[in-house]
């Protein structure tokens, strides 16, 4: 049997186009890993550089944290913080003409000597006693600061809601006990 040469032609395109296909569904998953490869190498090198920065701003994270530390009070180890943190409240709340009608104190929560302590407060007053009162809270540097504050109006008297405060401080160590090491530092 002769093969003429038209169909000599069609057999050699038939041929690459099989070829091709052939290496299009073996290849394209491929390609598709090597894409995805390609792009999280990328995002693993952006993370890498990030946490370098990170890093090399360590010294000047570290001052930040020291002065912070100096700027919280020192309270001893036995004291209990609720009322002296309900009065500084309550303070500041009269001062700039906010009531605060109720009052729960959370539980103490300390990480080493730093200690945190949350009061949910009901408030009532007017809009701009609250801003004044937020503004106090926040000029006490790191000890007040305040969160989940909600403001709901009242058609009889002026508008009320709801704030956390937090405040912060750290427990001086009794005498005799060992140091406690600071957060971030190695002991030997």
């Amino acid at each position: 049997m002769k093969i003429s040469p038209r169909e000599t032609m069609l057999l050699w395109v038939t041929g690459v186009i099989v070829l091709f296909g052939l290496t299009y569904l073996i290849c394209a998953p491929k390609i598709k890993a090597w894409t995805a490869l390609d792009a999280a190498r990328k995002d693993a090198l952006r993370k890498i550089g990030l946490a370098e920065r990170l890093m090399a701003q360590g010294p000047q994270w570290e001052k930040r944290l020291s002065e912070l530390r100096k700027k919280l009070p020192q309270y001893p180890p036995e004291k209990d913080m609720t009322a002296d943190l309900g009065i500084k409240i309550e303070q500041l709340a009269t001062k700039n003409g906010l009531t605060l009608p109720n009052r729960d104190t959370e539980k103490e929560i300390q990480h080493g000597n730093l200690c945190e302590l949350a009061v949910n407060c009901k408030w009532e007053g007017k809009l701009d006693a609250l801003v004044h009162f937020l503004f106090d809270l926040q000029n006490e540097d790191a000890i007040l600061d305040v969160s989940q504050l909600t403001i709901a109006p009242n058609e009889k008297k002026f508008p009320r809601g709801s704030l956390t405060v937090y405040c912060s401080y750290s427990r001086t160590q009794p005498a005799g006990a060992p140091k406690s090491p600071e957060p971030g530092k190695v002991t030997k």
